[in-house]
């Protein structure tokens, strides 16, 4: 969980404060001070971090607990769940926060690390991003998400290069068991892509007898200011209103009236843009076929979103594996 020769240390008036702040987080029914289970505090603190996706209120609430803990890697070990919990909770800055200064106290913990390559990424750091993964990779080469998501990372950094990241993907999926939870993303030229993107979208017009308007848009990514305002780095398409300030959510179409709030046309409204992101999406996908199929998914996870439909999707398209959604290396990974 954290480095046994973790050097001491106490947490600093920034972080006490931060400590503070997370606990009125946590509901006062997920505060329990019960006997504990496991063996040792370092055990029951990698029980919760196995589970913390399904609990991260709780899990935040043991990391707070083991805050001073008289051990350092005890604290380093809390400082490590308090961030994957505050991760899960949307709390992106002050995941960073706590990972930052596990990874101060423990430079060679690769859970730390781990920790604050994902918060990075989260916050559309990926300089920085990409910078923590290296330095991961030197400890937990063989951890395969990190080697996915500093391929992810250097897509970021250099958009427009189809080769960009792939090295680290192959990587990747060349310590994965499992096939295809790792791929070597397929990359398809614009044109022909946004060419699969438009005939989904006359697909979509030929079987509700409806139009679209506007053709689909496809770009390379979301716009980086979006992802430091909130929005999800791997996100893999946008809708956005013709009023001002259109949504910009996966599954809600804020502040529309008329087609859209009665749910039953098949008309977008004039003006409305469709927007695929294209590296997102082939990040999914290892060759030509599966990535048509994402590409036709995602047009229908758009329009049910656009049209309010709540319909629910038969299209299987890609498996959507993200990398910063994957638990810290364990010692199998050094």
């Amino acid at each position: 969980m954290a480095n046994p020769k973790a050097p001491d240390f106490e947490p600093g008036e920034q972080l006490r404060g931060a400590a503070a702040r997370w606990l009125n987080l946590v509901p006062a029914e997920h505060r329990h001070d019960g006997r504990e289970s496991a063996k040792d505090a370092l055990q029951t603190l990698r029980e919760h971090t196995r589970s913390c996706p399904d609990h991260p209120l709780g899990a935040l609430w043991v990391a707070h607990r083991h805050l001073s803990d008289p051990a350092p890697a005890v604290r380093v070990a809390s400082l490590v769940l308090a961030s994957e919990a505050l991760w899960w909770l949307g709390h992106f800055e002050d995941a960073r926060t706590a990972a930052q200064a596990a990874a101060d106290a423990d430079p060679a913990s690769a859970q730390a690390l781990w920790r604050l390559a994902v918060a990075l990424y989260r916050l559309g750091r990926f300089q920085e991003a990409d910078e923590r993964l290296d330095d991961l990779l030197k400890v937990a080469s063989r951890f395969a998400p990190a080697w996915a998501l500093r391929g992810q990372v250097k897509v970021w950094l250099d958009a427009d290069n189809p080769g960009a990241g792939r090295a680290d993907f192959a990587a990747a999926a060349a310590l994965t068991s499992d096939t295809g939870t790792w791929v070597v993303p397929y990359r398809m030229a614009g044109a022909a892509f946004k060419a699969q993107a438009d005939a989904q979208i006359r697909v979509h017009d030929a079987e509700t007898g409806g139009s679209s308007g506007e053709p689909v848009d496809v770009v390379l990514l979301p716009d980086k200011s979006r992802v430091e305002r909130g929005v999800d780095p791997d996100r893999r398409w946008h809708l956005e209103g013709p009023s001002t300030g259109g949504g910009d959510s996966d599954n809600v179409f804020g502040g529309l009236g008329g087609d859209f709030a009665a749910g039953a046309r098949s008309r977008a409204s004039f003006g409305t843009r469709f927007v695929l992101y294209q590296r997102n999406i082939e990040n999914l996908c290892q060759d030509k076929a599966t990535l048509r199929e994402e590409i036709r998914k995602s047009v229908a996870e758009i329009f049910d979103a656009a049209l309010e439909s709540r319909a629910a999707i038969a299209i299987k398209g890609a498996p959507e594996h993200h990398a910063e959604g994957a638990n810290i290396p364990g010692d199998e990974d050094g």
